[in-house]
């Protein structure tokens, strides 16, 4: 009788908590003998009966649905059982992704706070083990790349006219080089204004 007059959600979900109220009250109707001699009364009866279930099934719930509890009283007239089952399942769920929604924007600041937290260590070929370069642009395997240091001329042409075939095999020009320096080059200032921007 506890469990049907004086009900809990507790810790479970919304749906639960009314399936099991449900059950109990389809119990209830069973083994209710109550004859009519009116069949106004018995209409009259079964909707005070679903309107106390409604009151109670709002009882019941957590502090969580105030709100949701506060509109539903104050509307005009207290909706049905089902309707109002809908309203609060919905309100539950609509929570359920605002939690979502603030679990991936932590992971993004945490993100963001990996990238904000210094320079980038300087690049190191693991051939040299000099800095500043790595093992694609290491001199000391590529010295045709150490006389293609210089100021960057333009950034107009495409990467991909980088390379010119003649004969089936790809022929770079040291201009081209130039170029493409260039806009890596571009590419690591923009990654740190982006990195400083996050901070």
């Amino acid at each position: 009788i506890k469990d049907v007059y004086s009900p809990r959600q507790g810790e479970h979900s919304v749906a639960d908590f009314y399936a099991a109220l449900k059950s109990k009250w389809e119990k209830l109707d069973y083994y209710s003998n109550d004859t009519w001699d009116c069949p106004q009364d018995k209409v009259r009866h079964l909707a005070k009966e679903w309107e106390n279930r409604v009151l109670l099934f709002l009882a019941g719930l957590k502090d969580d649905f105030e709100g949701i509890k506060s509109q539903i009283l104050n509307s005009d007239g207290l909706p049905s059982i089902e309707d109002v089952y809908s309203r609060v399942e919905a309100e539950e769920q609509r929570r359920l992704v605002i939690i979502e929604k603030k679990g991936d924007h932590i992971s993004y600041n945490e993100r963001s706070a990996l990238v904000s937290r210094g320079p980038r260590p300087p690049r190191k070929c693991t051939h040299c083990k000099k800095t500043g370069r790595t093992v694609d642009f290491c001199w000391d395997l590529h010295l045709e790349k150490k006389n293609s240091r210089g100021k960057p001329s333009s950034r107009k042409k495409s990467i991909s006219d980088a390379t010119n075939f003649s004969g089936g095999k790809a022929s770079i020009s040291v201009e081209q080089i130039r170029e493409l320096r260039a806009y890596l080059s571009q590419n690591d200032v923009d990654q740190v204004e982006v990195s400083n921007d996050v901070k």
